[in-house]
């Protein structure tokens, strides 16, 4: 017998593998599982735009901080170029004071930002996956009872 190394698959009949496979029917309980996976898909979805959203109003935020620490600097060196020495560095001080608070209440912003936009999402995904787990339960209380009629 000559082997055709041209064709791999020669020897190796697909129907035949096919027809022996077993190859799930949906029923209603697989339509159950079905939509509970829409909606745990949608639920990601729904949470993925909120951390973005969350995301975006940090963003926003380091960039109103930027423009904001801009132009104290700009001010800063204008009034500490205007005064005598004494009276500079009295200034430099009271604007390092001025300057480290701000720092505080930025850093408070920022977390509260995280925080508020970590909470959003593990809210939204949490509240699914109670749903969707009593959702299966549900789904497999019904496959039982369905089993148990036709018994």
């Amino acid at each position: 017998m000559m082997v055709n190394y041209n064709n791999p698959f020669e020897y190796f009949d697909f129907q035949k593998m096919l027809s022996a496979m077993k190859v799930p029917t949906l029923d209603s309980n697989s339509e159950g599982l079905i939509n509970a996976q829409k909606k745990t898909l949608e639920t990601f979805a729904n949470a993925s735009k909120t951390m973005f959203e969350g995301y975006n109003s940090f963003a926003k935020k380091q960039i109103e901080v930027l423009n904001k620490a801009v132009a104290n600097a700009k001010d800063a060196t204008s009034e500490l170029a205007k005064g005598n020495p004494q009276q500079s560095a009295a200034k430099s001080i009271e604007l390092i004071q001025e300057a480290i608070v701000e720092a505080q209440n930025i850093a408070s912003d920022f977390a509260k930002i995280v925080e508020k936009t970590s909470k959003e999402s593990f809210e939204i995904i949490n509240k699914r996956i109670l749903e969707g787990l009593t959702e299966i339960k549900k789904v497999i209380e019904e496959g039982k009872v369905s089993s148990a009629s036709k018994n």
